[in-house]
């Protein structure tokens, strides 16, 4: 019940973790929609601005004050509107632009470049702007911009004024760029919706992991019960005289052993009468156990000792392997204060051992999946975020807003690879160690994580590692961290192999800025890092599982090496045909 409780605490702990993330990722996305939306709104403003003032600065003002009315048919005239008509269709975010004079204390059309294009005919010089706002009256004196929506018998835009002055500084006009309530809409609905996705995404995911782990909490309980029924099945087999039974004689110093001790390690029962000394006992228990089993003697033989003993203890079995006997005892003859003797039993408890050591590799396991697929969402949600920030300030159509759109659904693919490996890895007891094709694996991650503009050479063919399903995860954060780290001017990552006296040695090597000497150790430890701090120190911990070792041996200035170590019987290579 321990165990349960302790399990079921820690994993309780992961998902209130987990829903605390959810929740500042939630907070997070908003508050990064609600800065998107406010920069997009900006700089449209801005844009408004600096359209305005590089128009007026385009303009002959000379030319604008000898405008009069009537002279819509000149040749000069025609160039104005010709000119207006070409910075508009430059800009395609512009719906009108235009210059206006005082007259009197209303605002007059000069030019504007719809005139003569769209069945816009009507005389236009001198035309009175009736429903002209404020911000054009501020434009003779200075750049000023209507940051609010106003409509008229055109539409409804927001809009800027820019003053046209002439040689002697003198405004003699002003040019005015509307831009529609469309298009600014339309970019605010960009980052709404990508912000909608972001969230629904996250949410997804968080939800995802959640199930996750609620599902390892039910494995981990099923493999509980299974210990439960272990521990009932030997108290039965207590019941039925199958336990061991010792007596111990502290005046000969030598033990009676009967039962189920004989039969846990295989061995022939010489019979209850046979005497065997106690340092013959010794050597059928387990170096590592010597000195606790010999503290339960001196423990059992002190008459100020406990009352009674109880400690697991690996006895070797005939076939040189080891049993965990869970031996207990108290002392049942005393002369005076001196005891005499001592009685208990020994039980089998291997299965149990064994039960407990996979549900704690399991929860170890758990752990690290956990933290391996945060790390790379956590990755791949960044590559998203600033990918969000930059498309809400890039143009509508642009190469730049392609670029972007492509790296979030870049980064997307990513995610739904990681819930495609989340939903292959379901289950934790079936994630056992086994035989990995080392070179399908390599293969497969260039495939998804490629850079064309760096040479990869798989020279991996036949190899095969014998590791938990999770060393795949492991590579990909390997090849992850070297793209990330090795600098700009790596041009070649090369995965290698080679066997040195019994033991496997891969490679995996670039031409990049390397690591420091002083850090070859320390860039294993957890929260090392320029990212998340996770990478290397969950690499170290999938190969550990199945007792293959990392490290770090390049030279620094010349390229990174990281060397993957099996030792024999943990790597096979398989001939090609």
């Amino acid at each position: 019940m321990d165990i349960r409780n302790g399990i079921n605490t820690k994993l309780s702990l992961i998902v209130v973790i987990l829903l605390f993330f959810l929740i500042i990722q939630v907070v997070g996305i908003f508050a990064m929609y609600d800065e998107s939306k406010r920069s997009a709104l900006q700089s449209s403003w801005h844009e408004m601005e600096n359209l305005a003032t590089l128009i007026a600065s385009q303009m002959d003002p000379d030319a604008l004050a000898e405008i009069k009315e009537g002279d819509e048919n000149t040749t000069r005239y025609k160039k104005m509107i010709a000119d207006l008509w070409e910075m508009q269709n430059k800009h395609s975010d512009i719906r009108f632009v235009y210059t206006l004079t005082r007259k009197g204390d209303k605002l007059a059309f000069l030019t504007d470049s719809e005139y003569g294009h769209n069945d816009f005919t009507e005389p236009l010089i001198g035309y009175i702007y009736e429903d002209a706002p404020p911000e054009a009256f501020a434009g003779f004196e200075k750049v000023s911009l209507r940051k609010t929506y106003y409509s008229d018998e055109w539409g409804t835009y927001m809009s800027a004024f820019a003053p046209i002055k002439n040689a002697t500084g003198h405004t003699v006009a002003i040019v005015g760029v509307d831009i529609s309530r469309e298009v600014i809409e339309n970019r605010m609905r960009s980052v709404v919706n990508t912000g909608y996705l972001i969230l629904i995404a996250t949410t997804i995911i968080s939800l995802l992991l959640i199930m996750l782990i609620i599902y390892g909490i039910r494995i981990i309980s099923s493999y509980q019960k299974k210990l439960e029924k272990s521990e009932h099945d030997i108290q039965m087999a207590l019941d039925i005289a199958e336990e061991g039974i010792w007596e111990y004689d502290m005046r000969e110093d030598s033990l009676h052993i009967g039962g189920g001790f004989w039969k846990s390690l295989g061995r022939d029962n010489p019979g209850w009468d046979h005497s065997i000394p106690i340092d013959k006992v010794f050597s059928y228990i387990h170096p590592d156990d010597l000195e606790k089993f010999k503290a339960m003697i001196q423990d059992i033989r002190n008459e100020s000792g406990p009352d009674r003993i109880m400690s697991p203890i690996r006895f070797r079995a005939k076939d040189g392997t080891y049993r965990w006997l869970r031996v207990t005892g108290k002392v049942v003859s005393w002369e005076g204060n001196v005891p005499l003797k001592g009685m208990g039993t020994t039980v089998d408890i291997t299965d149990i051992r064994q039960y407990q050591e996979d549900i704690e590799r399991m929860y170890e396991k758990l752990v690290i999946f956990d933290s391996i697929t945060r790390h790379d969402i956590a990755n791949k949600n960044s590559i998203i975020s600033l990918a969000s920030e930059e498309l809400a300030l890039s143009e509508p159509g642009s190469d730049e807003q392609k670029k972007w759109l492509s790296e979030i659904m870049k980064a997307s693919d990513g995610i739904s690879a990681q819930i495609r490996f989340a939903s292959s890895y379901q289950s934790l007891g079936s994630g056992k160690p086994r035989w990995n094709d080392i070179d399908e694996i390599i293969t497969s991650l260039i495939e998804d994580e490629h850079h064309s503009a760096i040479s990869v050479m798989n020279e991996c063919q036949g190899l095969f590692l014998y590791a938990d399903p999770l060393i795949n995860r492991a590579l990909y954060n390997l090849f992850e961290n070297t793209l990330r780290h090795a600098g700009l001017d790596i041009t070649y990552i090369r995965f290698w192999y080679r066997i040195e006296d019994g033991t496997c040695i891969l490679s995996i090597e670039d031409d990049g800025r390397g690591v420091p000497e002083s850090r070859k150790e320390d860039i294993f430890t957890r929260g090392v890092g320029e990212n998340t701090g996770l990478g290397l120190y969950l690499i170290r911990e999938i190969l550990r599982i199945t007792g293959l070792t990392i490290r770090e041996t390049g030279e620094f200035g010349q390229g990174a090496r990281f060397e993957i170590t099996a030792k024999s019987g943990l790597f096979r290579v398989e001939q090609q045909s």
